[in-house]
C-alpha cells in the first residue's frame, strides 16, 4: 500500500469527519483540508493528491466533479456509493460461513499486525483444522474510536481496538497503561489478561467475546534537541502524544500536540513537535530516526497503550464447543507468546536506533525521583475509575504488579 494511502487511511479513521451545523456538506478530513486550495469544503480533481487521484472517479458518487467529506470517508471505510436503483438490493461484505471478518485499521507492515494479529489468525486456522479462518478487511469499516461497538453490532465478526477510546466502559485492562510497570510486551499482555480474568466485569465487553489483550513494548521519551538530565529539560519539549500518553506528557511540564504516532513524521518535518513517546520499533517503523537523536529510557515505560482483541459474541457462541475451545487455546494468555515476537523485534530496533546515532541517556536519580512524584497522580485516577465500575482498584493494581513480577522473574 502506498505510504500516503496508509497515512490517509489512519488519519481519516483516527479523526473521522466532523460535521458543521452551518455547512451544507460534511467537513473534509484533515489531510484533504490541506489540499482544499479554494476553501470550498470540496476537493476538485486538480486539488487531489495520493490515493484521491487514482480513485477520484470511484469516490465521486454524485459525479459532481469534486469530492465532499462523506464521499472521502466512505471510500476509506470500504463503503460503496449509494445504490440509486431501488430495484437492485445493495449487498454488504460477503464472506463464507467459516470465515471471521476481522476489521483491520492498521497498516499490515506494523509490528502489531506482523508479530501479533497475523500469527494469532494463522494459529486459529491451524488449531481448528481450517474450519475457522480469519479474513482481514481491505480497509477499516469504522473509525478507530468505534471498533468495539462495530464488532458488538456485527458489522465485522472480529477486531481490535484501543481501550483509551472506550475508557469509561472498559476500565480493568487499562491497568497496563500505568507508568513504571512492565519491562516487556509479553509480561504486560499476560499480566493484564490475568487481571481482567480476576477483576473484570462482564459489562466491559458487552456483545463481544474478549479473546486477547496486548500492550506494545514499553515506551521511552525521544526528542530532537538534547539529552535530558533534569525535569526542567522536559519543559522545552513539544511532545507528540495521543490517548493515555497525553497525561504523562502534561505532568512532565511539556507542551502537548495531540496527534497519533503514525503522523509524527509530518509533525517533526515541519518543526511542529520536537519530542514524542514511543518504543524503538515505533521510531523505526515511522521513519523518525531522521529527526530524533536523543532517547530517555524509563524503567517500566512511560505508560502503555492497552489493546483488546474481540469476536462478536453471537458469532463466537454459534461455533461448536470444540471450535470455541480451540480458539481460546491459542488466545487469552497465548497472546503473551505473540507479544514476545514484538519484544524480539524491539531488540533489533534498539540496535538500529544506535546505528542511526540516537544517544540513550538515562535520567539521573534525582530527576527520576521527581518524575515518579509527578506521575504519582496517574495511578489514583485509574483506581477511582475502577472503583466506579465496582472493581477494587487497589487490589487490581497490586495483583497486576505481582503478576508482572512473577512473569518477568521467570524469564
Amino acid at each position: 500500500m502506498h505510504a500516503f494511502l496508509k497515512l490517509s487511511l489512519i488519519l481519516v479513521l483516527t479523526f473521522g469527519i466532523q460535521y458543521s451545523a452551518k455547512a451544507a456538506d460534511p467537513e473534509l478530513p484533515p489531510l484533504a483540508k490541506v489540499r482544499d486550495a479554494n476553501k470550498n469544503n470540496r476537493i476538485e480533481r486538480r486539488e487531489a493528491a495520493g490515493p484521491l487521484v487514482d480513485n477520484f472517479d470511484t469516490m465521486d458518487c454524485d459525479k459532481s466533479g469534486n469530492l465532499d467529506g462523506k464521499e472521502i470517508l466512505s471510500f476509506f471505510q470500504g463503503v460503496d456509493c449509494p445504490n440509486k436503483d431501488p430495484s437492485k438490493k445493495q449487498v454488504g461484505l460477503a464472506r463464507a460461513a467459516n470465515e471471521l471478518l476481522f476489521n483491520l485499521y492498521l497498516p499490515r507492515t506494523t509490528s502489531m499486525f506482523t508479530k501479533v494479529v497475523k500469527p494469532w489468525a494463522e494459529a486459529i486456522e491451524k488449531v481448528t483444522h481450517g474450519t475457522i479462518k480469519i479474513k482481514f478487511s481491505a480497509s477499516s469499516l469504522a473509525p478507530i474510536n468505534r471498533q468495539l461497538r462495530m464488532v458488538a453490532t456485527g458489522v465485522a465478526d472480529a477486531g481490535m481496538g484501543i481501550h483509551h477510546f472506550t475508557r469509561r466502559k472498559t476500565v480493568t485492562a487499562r491497568v497496563s497503561e500505568l507508568p513504571f510497570s512492565a519491562r516487556s510486551s509479553r509480561a504486560a499482555s499476560i499480566a493484564a489478561w490475568r487481571t481482567v480474568q480476576k477483576f473484570g466485569k462482564a459489562s466491559e465487553y458487552k456483545g463481544v467475546k474478549l479473546v486477547g489483550l496486548v500492550s506494545p513494548p514499553p515506551t521511552l521519551i525521544f526528542n530532537t534537541k538534547k539529552a535530558i538530565t533534569s525535569i526542567r529539560g522536559f519543559r522545552s519539549l513539544k511532545i507528540l502524544a495521543a490517548g493515555s500518553l497525553v497525561q504523562p506528557a502534561k505532568l512532565m511540564g511539556s507542551a502537548v500536540v495531540g496527534v497519533p504516532l503514525p503522523f509524527a513524521y509530518e509533525q517533526f518535518s515541519r518543526g511542529v513537535v520536537n519530542g514524542t513517546f514511543s518504543n524503538y520499533g515505533g521510531i523505526k517503523e515511522f521513519r523518525l530516526s531522521k529527526f530524533v537523536k536523543f532517547a530517555t529510557p524509563i524503567p517500566g515505560g512511560v505508560g502503555n497503550t492497552s489493546i483488546f482483541l474481540v469476536i462478536n459474541r453471537k458469532k463466537f457462541d454459534g461455533f461448536a464447543d470444540g471450535q470455541r475451545d480451540a480458539i481460546m487455546r491459542v488466545s487469552g494468555e497465548k497472546f503473551g507468546d505473540y507479544a514476545a515476537g514484538w519484544d524480539a523485534n524491539e531488540k533489533v530496533s534498539v540496535k538500529d536506533a544506535k546505528k542511526a546515532g540516537i544517544a540513550i541517556t538515562p535520567l539521573p536519580a534525582k530527576a527520576m525521583k521527581e518524575l515518579k512524584k509527578r506521575w504519582s497522580a496517574i495511578e489514583p485516577k485509574w483506581i477511582k475509575d475502577a472503583d466506579k465500575l465496582g472493581v477494587d482498584g487497589k487490589a487490581a493494581v497490586a495483583f497486576y504488579r505481582g503478576e508482572l513480577a512473577k512473569i518477568e522473574g521467570a524469564k
